[in-house]
């Protein structure tokens, strides 16, 4: 255990997990039934940070909090949902691949078995 600074509201408390203390976790946990509800209730919207908490009244240094937690996702960050669209491009084009490898293997197999493997063997002892 370790005595630590909370990254929002810079107090001083222990912990041996987050870096947010239990007073400020209260907080962002009531503020997060309310950013989920707000998302929900107007799916339409697409938001980044700064937007979000200036629509919820809220300080924008939680809504980032609660983003850097995994508990939101906001699509309204450019540079954030850039990186996810090319990640799933590129997972695509990974998984293309692996599937027309996978029948260039089969084929790589086939051609060796048929030129160094049994066949061969097979005409040698009929020839004896």
């Amino acid at each position: 255990m370790s005595v630590i600074e909370c990254y929002l509201c810079g107090k001083g408390f222990v912990t041996t997990g987050p870096k947010i203390c239990p007073a400020c976790m209260k907080r962002l946990d009531a503020l997060y039934m309310e950013v989920r509800d707000y998302i929900r209730d107007n799916p339409h919207l697409r938001l980044n940070v700064r937007e979000l908490a200036d629509a919820m009244d809220a300080d924008p240094r939680d809504i980032q909090a609660l983003v850097d937690m995994g508990r939101l996702e906001l699509e309204g960050e450019g540079s954030d949902s850039e990186l996810l669209s090319e990640k799933e491009r590129l997972l695509k084009e990974l998984e293309k691949h692996l599937k027309e490898d996978k029948g260039r293997k089969t084929a790589r197999i086939k051609y060796a078995a048929e030129k160094y493997g049994k066949k061969e063997k097979k005409k040698e002892k009929d020839d004896q």
